[in-house]
């Protein structure tokens, strides 16, 4: 089987109110990303020195997207938040950042590579779009103290690998959702998913709060 949905989106895009809503509606379960006690503590070692901590927590989270993966696919009937697909894009941003070397990031692309061959797309990826701006706003709304301690270049770069990532993605039909302009209750999603699942062939739909724009994966 594969994943019925899964969603992306920097840090602070709304993933979660977006999985509580959708799972709800459409009967599906939801699948939050696996943590643990170390995975919070690497965490917030990274945030205060990622150039130590960023190799180890990129590692510790790969193997989580893995297994969280391995769930999605053997229960199927899910809406998982976040993937494998995209953990690729974090330590991207390390390297640009100068806080992983080119050898670190070698080894984790080569481990990614090898796992992505035992990995399935979903039926339907939902891109949740933000700006910068809005992604460090709700950031700070939050308050996670590991989260507010780290520059505001962090999350411009982090913004721009999942803009490039989703400008080019055709693993499967793809939904763009721009939470800068659509409404809190997410008016029209569940009507315009379920056209999705009904489409015969891969897709992209960009929704913006008014105008759905569709096109074909081999027209992207």
């Amino acid at each position: 089987m594969k994943p019925k949905i899964i969603v992306e989106g920097t840090v602070g895009a709304g993933k979660t109110t977006f999985i509580n809503y959708i799972s709800e509606r459409l009967c599906l379960e939801p699948i939050y990303e696996l943590t643990d006690s170390k995975l919070i503590q690497i965490l917030e070692n990274f945030y205060i020195d990622p150039s130590k901590w960023g190799f180890q927590l990129q590692i510790y989270f790969l193997t989580k997207r893995f297994k969280q993966m391995k769930i999605g696919c053997e229960k199927g009937n899910v809406v998982m938040d976040r993937s494998i697909f995209c953990d690729h894009i974090f330590p991207s941003v390390l390297l640009k950042r100068g806080e992983m070397t080119k050898l670190e990031y070698d080894i984790y692309k080569e481990l990614h590579s090898n796992l992505i061959e035992f990995s399935t797309p979903p039926e339907l990826m939902i891109y949740l779009k933000c700006s910068t701006k809005t992604a460090i706003d709700r950031i700070k709304k939050r308050g996670r103290l590991w989260e507010l301690s780290i520059d505001e270049n962090y999350w411009e770069i982090l913004n721009r690998e999942y803009e490039d990532f989703f400008g080019q993605y055709s693993l499967s039909s793809l939904l763009i959702i721009n939470t800068d302009s659509v409404d809190e209750r997410f008016s029209n999603i569940v009507q315009i998913v379920e056209e999705i699942f009904r489409e015969p062939e891969k897709v992209i739909y960009e929704y913006n709060g008014n105008v759905v724009n569709k096109r074909s994966v081999a027209n992207a």
